[in-house]
């Protein structure tokens, strides 16, 4: 039963702030997979035909083959790379002049984006947090660097509830390193161990618990997962409980 991975506070919390993990935790991209491997194709095409370069099958191999390798749901990496090194990267690979690297980034962030959408629990909970007083946050690793207006563009529809964004192209590592949950908290104006942090992986319940923060998993699909997690939530809402 998913009771058993319920692991409730005892005692009293005081909770000066709450943050969240951005992808999906607050938002999502709508039938995009957490690997957008099978969509580099897609992708790319556009990319080439934005900046007039011939589409062949050998452009798409060799682009492919760099963004795999920045792909940190195939290789995973502590510290975080920018996107204008990745795309300058697959440029180099077409024999194209690095000053096309914003268009590329644009076209490429732009391609998955459009798909962005908040999760319907999402807003009424940060309004409640916010007549609460409760400081909001964000700490979020970022697809291929990407860079920070394209984060922000992501959270517009909540961007008024959020105190604090900080990506992992903001601090320089990617979770579960503790640096960023440490900026947080300090950004918030909280200590870290009276912040709350809401996440749907591993990464984020191990980084939230060395970090010392309260670790919150938002486990929609019930899954039987136990990761150290000192709650598990079914719901978003179910967050205020705790406030």
């Amino acid at each position: 039963m998913y009771s058993q991975f319920n692991r409730k506070l005892k005692g009293g919390l005081s909770v000066k702030s709450v943050a969240f993990d951005l992808g999906d935790t607050l938002i999502y991209y709508e039938n995009v997979p957490l690997s957008w491997k099978n969509l580099y194709r897609k992708a790319l095409i556009e990319i080439m035909e934005a900046i007039h370069i011939p589409c062949t099958e050998e452009r798409i191999h060799k682009a492919e083959h760099v963004l795999s390798l920045y792909n940190t749901r195939i290789n995973p990496r502590d510290y975080e790379i920018k996107d204008t090194e990745i795309f300058n990267a697959v440029l180099a690979k077409w024999g194209a002049d690095s000053r096309y690297a914003g268009q590329a980034i644009h076209v490429f962030f732009s391609f998955f984006q459009q798909r962005s959408k908040v999760y319907e629990d999402t807003v009424s909970m940060l309004k409640e947090l916010k007549r609460k007083n409760i400081r909001i946050g964000i700490l979020t690793d970022v697809p291929y660097g990407m860079s920070k207006p394209y984060v922000q563009r992501d959270i517009g529809p909540i961007r008024e509830y959020i105190d604090v964004l900080l990506s992992s192209v903001d601090v320089g590592y990617r979770k579960p390193r503790t640096e960023g949950f440490a900026q947080l908290a300090r950004e918030l104006g909280t200590a870290v161990n009276q912040m709350i942090y809401v996440g749907n992986e591993q990464k984020d319940i191990t980084g939230a618990n060395q970090s010392g923060a309260v670790s919150v998993l938002i486990n929609r699909e019930q899954q039987a997962v136990d990761w150290g997690q000192r709650i598990s939530i079914l719901s978003l809402s179910e967050v205020l409980n705790y406030i």
